[in-house]
């Protein structure tokens, strides 16, 4: 019989879940394992040592997304466990992997700074989840240190429950009495969703009066809002991946053998899409010029060739498009090579000496020197760290 590795807690419609449950597969299967699920549902304590009898796993991971019910390492009588993004206090050397709140606050902020905002906004999940809370405390920690303001969305207890539309209701309330040209920073992209509709409700337009960015860049999501939302993309596959890996260290270790807990998990990077196009003119050339970006940039598109595109002076266009996006037509291009390379490190077999050439890039040094500059360090080195 094949070793079995349990994924409890699972979720089958959540596409985070989807991913990291691909990553716990891809880590097995290069090791002859198998993996069984158990959805959220049926993973209670009651029911958890007759699952565990069935399956005779050599490890198990714990999901903490939508918990209501504690399952504490006592209750797997001496399995090996790891926790993913659990909201409760593991006690002992319990593995427990989440993402670094810290540095999503400060992605968020640096998309959204670049429109140069009068002010801040927070908006977290309608229920007291303690990841939603995190996030918001991180985003306005980080606003605070620019000495700028941050305008934090209420959740009371009595929004526990509460219907959609009345939680609309109250939101779009909320947006109207915001400044114009605040910056929003919702905690998911469900909830930027729920933003857009409030914001049409309260009259407030995304983009021209205020911006919005949010995070997990789920694309159906984010792409069928209106507008499009910018998204932090966060590696769910690799999560699962890395959780299943340190599990079978764990169980290979002896009794006697330390191993360090996992280090939170930072961002991938920024999507950009309409929702942070800025707070300038929206000529109907600024736009086109963006969708031009987003399909040729990695074709070779430089900023002189985008703008002899257009019947304005180059000086106009530069000035037009920066007033639009909060970045510069060489910022949105490098921005958009760099999401293509990212990719293609992380989620391909690629070799580095190519990389460069199919992001659009004439010279290696070019987009070595970009990446170390966000990653603080090589391609080669982010893979051999990061290595899937």
């Amino acid at each position: 019989m094949r070793p079995t590795v349990l994924y409890i807690g699972i979720i089958t419609s959540n596409p985070s879940q989807s991913r990291k449950l691909a990553g716990i597969r891809r880590y097995c299967a290069a090791r002859g394992w198998d993996v069984a699920v158990v959805e959220r549902d049926e993973s209670t304590p009651e029911a958890l040592p007759g699952i565990l009898r069935r399956h005779c796993p050599v490890g198990c991971i714990v999901d903490g997304i939508g918990r209501h019910v504690d399952l504490p390492p006592k209750l797997f009588r001496g399995i090996h466990i790891a926790y993913i993004g659990y909201p409760s206090q593991i006690s002992g050397n319990v593995p427990n992997f989440f993402f670094d709140p810290v540095a999503i606050a400060k992605a968020a902020l640096r998309e959204l700074s670049a429109g140069m905002p009068s002010c801040y906004a927070a908006i977290g999940f309608p229920y007291p989840w303690p990841w939603s809370r995190i996030r918001v405390r991180a985003f306005r920690d980080a606003v605070a240190e620019t000495g700028a303001k941050c305008h934090v969305f209420p959740i009371k207890p009595r929004s526990v429950g509460e219907p959609v539309d009345a939680f609309v209701i109250r939101l779009a309330s909320w947006l109207a009495k915001l400044p114009e040209h605040c910056a929003l920073f919702a905690v998911s992209d469900e909830i930027a969703v729920v933003v857009t509709r409030a914001a049409r409700a309260a009259m407030r337009s995304i983009p021209r009066s205020l911006t919005l960015v949010s995070v997990d860049n789920f694309t159906e999501l984010c792409e069928s809002a209106e507008p499009p939302i910018s998204s932090i993309q966060l590696d769910f596959e690799r999560m699962g991946f890395i959780a299943a890996r340190l599990l079978a260290a764990r169980a290979a270790a002896t009794k006697h053998s330390s191993l360090s807990a996992p280090a939170p998990i930072g961002p991938l990077l920024t999507v950009r899409r309409k929702s942070t196009s800025g707070r300038g003119r929206h000529e109907k050339f600024i736009m086109e010029a963006v969708e031009a970006i987003r399909r040729e940039a990695c074709d070779g598109l430089s900023a002189s060739d985008l703008a002899a595109r257009f019947p304005v002076t180059r000086r106009l266009f530069d000035m037009r498009f920066r007033e639009a996006t909060g970045h510069s037509v060489l910022d949105e291009i490098l921005h958009v090579r760099l999401e293509k390379a990212f990719t293609l490190l992380a989620q391909t077999n690629t070799p580095i000496g190519a990389i460069p050439r199919l992001c659009g890039f004439k010279c290696d040094r070019t987009l070595d020197a970009l990446f170390r500059s966000r990653f603080h360090m090589s391609m080669r080195d982010w893979r051999k760290r990061n290595a899937r």
